[in-house]
């Protein structure tokens, strides 16, 4: 948030977001691999919503023009950049990011290693991960909850972790609201285990003195989410557990696996109307999202619309390419 800003409204659920997105001044996003039709009617989704004015192609030339006819969406003839190959349109789509003016990337058609070696290179934090924001019925009564990093980030040490949670915390404030974000570091049991090195590290990143959130660990999935939980076992004798335990508002996952089993779980859900989610990655200059066709058409939409928030709410750290800290 820019100084002077007031904070942003409570988020009370996923689906929020497209509404607020809908409120903020519209975003420009850059689409590498813009040649596939179903990626340009969801951009005209987002248009239709408010939160994105401008969308730049990145692609090959003859794809990209037969896709925009069939979508029948309207696209500038300066913002479709041909290119051939997945290496030319990753090395164009950094070269437009580095120009400025663009608020938010959403990869396309293209090979996510690809992109991704492509774009490392710009990030403006140690660690890049992957947030992802959702609610469940049966989780927590419903309310909204991040969850990380289930995408991203694969070596998990301690300062990886702790950067993790810093990402996290950020999306919390920005996105949805909560000044002091609750965080919740997961593992199997709330006693330091031996054999179980992810009890070392929740207590490890709990006893760091956060000053922009409360961080508890380690917490079990249960005893972070379920209040009931909580009353039945009773209260872990960890540091901010009076104010987490049951109550977490961001979950952070031992490892990518755990989370990304968990972000499955969640996805299912999704699939019967159970859940809602969207996801961010975050550590660049500019919000970046993965668009996976194996997602409902409602998680990528509001992970445009996630991102839109975030790039008009980001921390002043995030500096797009010409910009500066005086600005």
């Amino acid at each position: 948030m820019s100084h002077g800003q007031l904070p942003p409204e409570r988020l009370t659920r996923v689906t929020d977001l497209l509404e607020i997105a809908g409120r903020l001044s519209p975003s420009t996003a850059v689409l590498p691999g813009g040649h596939r039709v179903e990626d340009l009617r969801l951009v005209e989704s987002a248009r239709d919503h408010g939160f994105v004015d401008r969308i730049i192609l990145v692609g090959q030339k003859d794809r990209m023009a037969d896709a925009v006819k069939e979508a029948g969406i309207d696209v500038a003839v300066d913002d479709m950049i041909a290119a051939d190959g997945e290496e030319q349109i990753a090395a164009a789509t950094i070269k437009v990011l580095k120009a400025g003016g663009v608020d938010i990337v959403l990869k396309g058609d293209i090979s996510t290693p690809v992109m991704n070696r492509y774009i490392l290179p710009l990030a403006v934090r140690p660690t890049v991960s992957l947030a992802t924001l959702f609610d469940a019925a049966p989780i927590a009564d419903g309310r909204p909850m991040l969850l990380t990093d289930a995408g991203v980030t694969t070596v998990c040490d301690l300062k990886r972790m702790t950067d993790l949670v810093s990402n996290a915390v950020d999306v919390a404030q920005a996105v949805m609201g909560i000044e002091r974000p609750r965080v919740a570091i997961l593992s199997a049991n709330e006693k330091q285990i031996a054999s179980l090195p992810s009890t070392r590290m929740g207590l490890e990143l709990a006893s760091l003195g956060w000053q922009n959130a409360v961080v508890c660990g380690p917490l079990s999935f249960d005893l972070a989410t379920d209040p009931a939980s909580v009353a039945i076992k009773g209260m872990p004798d960890l540091p901010g557990a009076l104010e987490v335990a049951g109550k977490a508002d961001v979950l952070v996952c031992p490892g990518i696996d755990t989370a990304n089993v968990l972000y499955k779980m969640i996805a299912a859900l999704d699939k019967y109307g159970e859940a809602s989610l969207a996801s961010i990655t975050v550590g660049f200059p500019v919000p970046y999202v993965i668009l996976s066709r194996s997602d409902t058409l409602e998680t990528r939409l509001a992970s445009i619309a996630l991102c839109a928030i975030y790039a008009r709410r980001r921390p002043q750290d995030f500096l797009k390419p010409g910009e500066h800290a005086d600005d």
